[in-house]
């Protein structure tokens, strides 16, 4: 596998995130601003993931107990959708709802809360005269007291190991300071914060620069801490501890050749034709759901079928996997493919690939066999054939290979091309296409008309693959005619006598 993992210090440059955008700090909560894909708060949370995408978990501080077992609801089960509720201590009604959100392109973590008013008023009217003289006794708040008052406060912690920092809301007032490790040039300049605008005791706040004091790369987190009540030696009933994960977003394509992972050469051994079937599996291996996730070939081109798509919500969650299937047939020769997979986390990109081969060894043959009157007749002398009688040659050309042939010429050497014309059979089929272990059998007939002691003619064939490839065969066959000795009559035998002995006559002649 070649992973090609985009890192997010890159994509600070190329990349803004849209909600983020969405966000502005001005003491409302507006149309769309805080939904539940930013939310970490009761009033927004029922869609609120463990999965993210911008969070590990949220757990509340209620009534003196820790509750982490609901973590849609988030103030666990035994509280209603208001988040506020009354404690040991005597700082009344507090939080009533909590969001959060860290922006890493923008290096901006994102809060809001809503609060209630004055410690120790439990029913909300605004009194704190006396506590128990006053009736503040448990119960649904009656009036809600804008902002935070006098005496009353909320604050943020940011933690990462051994570094904290605070940032804390008194009288309507921000402060801003660290409470451990070392934070150089980080001040209230780096905190924008906005009071509520419609009575409705709204904070917002952007804080900026954090990765210049904590690690947040990728991967890692810190954690966000609210906690509300009085500053009087009161801590409050309502806390919340945020986990923030920064998002680091990673994707994972494993292919295979019928059932074998084959990233190098040779892969599995097929035959040509055989079925070929690849599978995609992909993976989120990332820390934040991926959505538009896009699976390509570069020899078959998008891959859409998808055989299994985990819980089928077209979301690649985090460690669900997701397989794709293609089929094809087997082709000569070394086979080669790529997969890619591209996923979005917001609209910022991560892909990877992973190829995979197979082998057909495909190896082009062919043979041609020439016989003459029936005989094989490699070799002189070869049949006898006399003057007027038919001369009878077949050519036998064969696939001896394992690949199909086609373009097949038959040549003699002394008659020439042995046309399509002198094919009396094809034993397979009649589809041009000499197919692996066909025969084609040429038949050419001649009358023999002069007496030849020995004849010999070379049949030579060639023949083509799919690939180009051309393979040739060649074969030779003969055949001898006797010359005809005259028969002589009795009057050709006293003639020829009588030549004899003339010749002889003459010869003693010359000797006297």
């Amino acid at each position: 596998m070649n992973r090609l993992h985009v890192m997010f210090g890159i994509l600070i440059v190329l990349f803004s995130v849209p909600g983020a955008m969405a966000i502005t700090v001005d003491g409302v909560r507006g149309v769309g601003e805080w939904d539940e894909n930013w939310a970490f708060g009761q009033d927004e949370g029922t869609g609120y993931s463990v999965l993210g995408p911008f969070g590990d978990k949220m757990v509340v501080f209620q009534n003196g107990n820790w509750y982490d077992e609901d973590l849609i609801r988030d103030s666990g089960t035994l509280f209603n959708e208001n988040m506020a509720t009354e404690g040991p201590f005597e700082s009344g009604y507090d939080l009533k709802a909590i969001y959060a959100n860290y922006d890493p392109v923008t290096d901006t973590l994102y809060g809001m809360s809503t609060v209630y008013g004055l410690p120790g008023d439990l029913d909300g009217d605004g009194s704190i005269s006396s506590v128990i003289s006053n009736g503040d006794t448990a119960g649904t708040p009656a009036a809600t007291i804008d902002g935070v008052g006098a005496g009353e406060q909320f604050s943020i912690t940011l933690t990462q190991g051994s570094k904290s920092l605070l940032i804390t809301i008194s009288d309507n007032d921000w402060t801003v300071s660290p409470l451990s490790g070392t934070f150089p040039g980080f001040s209230a300049a780096n905190v924008f914060a906005a009071n509520s605008q419609v009575g409705n005791a709204v904070y917002e706040i952007s804080v900026t620069g954090l990765k210049d004091h904590f690690n947040l790369v990728p991967g890692e987190g810190f954690e966000v801490r609210v906690i509300a009540g009085g500053n009087l030696d009161i801590p409050g009933e309502d806390q919340a501890r945020i986990f923030v994960a920064i998002p680091n977003p990673d994707i994972d394509i494993e292919k295979a050749t019928n059932g074998f992972d084959a990233d190098n050469p040779t892969g599995p051994v097929l035959q040509l034709g055989d079925d070929v079937t690849w599978t995609y599996v992909v993976t989120n291996t990332g820390n934040v759901p991926l959505e538009n996730v896009v699976v390509t070939d570069n020899k078959l081109g998008i891959i859409a079928n998808i055989v299994n798509q985990g819980n089928g919500d077209d979301i690649l969650d985090i460690d669900e996997v997701w397989t794709y299937e293609a089929t094809g047939t087997a082709e000569c020769g070394q086979y080669a493919n790529l997969a890619d997979v591209v996923g979005y986390y917001i609209s910022i990109p991560v892909t990877d690939e992973d190829p995979s081969h197979y082998i057909v060894r495909c190896e082009p043959d062919i043979d041609i066999e020439k016989h003459t009157n029936g005989f094989d007749a490699d070799y002189p002398v070869g049949p006898q054939i006399e003057v007027g009688e038919t001369i009878t040659w077949e050519y036998f050309v064969t696939n001896t290979g394992n690949v199909p042939l086609e373009n097949i010429v038959v040549v003699d050497d002394v008659i020439g091309t042995i046309g399509d014309a002198k094919i009396v059979s094809r034993s397979m089929n009649n589809d041009n296409i000499l197919d692996v272990g066909e025969v084609w059998t040429y038949v050419v007939t001649d009358t023999l008309e002069e007496c030849v002691p020995l004849y010999e003619n070379i049949a030579v064939v060639a023949g083509e693959d799919e690939q180009g490839t051309v393979v040739t065969d060649e074969d030779p066959s003969h055949y001898h005619c006797q010359p005809v000795v005259p028969l002589l009559t009795p009057v050709g035998i006293l003639a020829m006598v009588g030549a004899l002995g003339a010749l002889g006559i003459v010869t003693l002649r010359r000797r006297d």
